[in-house]
């Protein structure tokens, strides 16, 4: 199978200049989280990417990867250039609600609640809103949106997209309940 290239260079551009930069800056407006004060400050020799960090950022990727891999194999059953937009689609509404994720590699969505941070709720709405603009009749042309993406392949794209970020907190759950039982493991044998 011959596979188009996933992306166009405009809408390379876009995902780097709104889907990358918009939530960026709502992460930084999160709150500290609980007890980060009394946590032991990590050892001068360690990394940033120690604890598990690179390994969270490496599975979010493989993830919206493999959404948008599928997600363009879809489209391409119809034509190249759906596969293009169902593939900038899914990449699009991933990475836009992977936001809600990355706000804590500690907790979940449902623990942070997910409208207590109205920067980053008011980062993923901006971000979708502006992708909204790239798939109206007069605009779809400069991003390669056919005109027969209908409802039925956004909904796939977005399927796809919340499939992956939902993965992604099962995985963050399961992660944080190994962890606390390691740490209640550690304390009973001190005790």
């Amino acid at each position: 199978m011959n596979w188009a290239s996933p992306f166009t260079a405009l809408q390379l551009l876009f995902i780097n200049l709104v889907n990358d930069s918009v939530p960026a800056i709502a992460l930084g407006m999160e709150k500290a989280e609980p007890n980060v004060m009394k946590k032991k400050p990590r050892p001068s020799d360690e990394g940033i990417f120690e604890g598990g960090l690179m390994a969270s950022v490496a599975v979010r990727g493989v993830l919206i990867g493999i959404a948008a891999i599928i997600s363009q194999y879809i489209g391409m059953q119809v034509s190249d250039e759906l596969g293009v937009a169902m593939a900038f689609t899914t990449l699009i509404l991933a990475r836009s609600l992977q936001t809600f994720t990355a706000r804590s590699n500690s907790q979940t969505i449902l623990s942070l609640g997910l409208f207590s941070n109205k920067y980053v709720l008011g980062a993923v709405v901006f971000c979708l809103g502006l992708y909204s603009l790239t798939t109206l009749p007069f605009t779809r042309e400069f991003f390669s949106i056919p005109a027969n993406f209908s409802m039925h392949y956004w909904l796939l794209a977005a399927g796809l997209a919340l499939g992956a970020v939902l993965m992604m907190e099962i995985i963050k759950a399961l992660r944080v309940l190994v962890s606390q039982k390691k740490a209640k493991a550690t304390v009973n044998k001190v005790g």
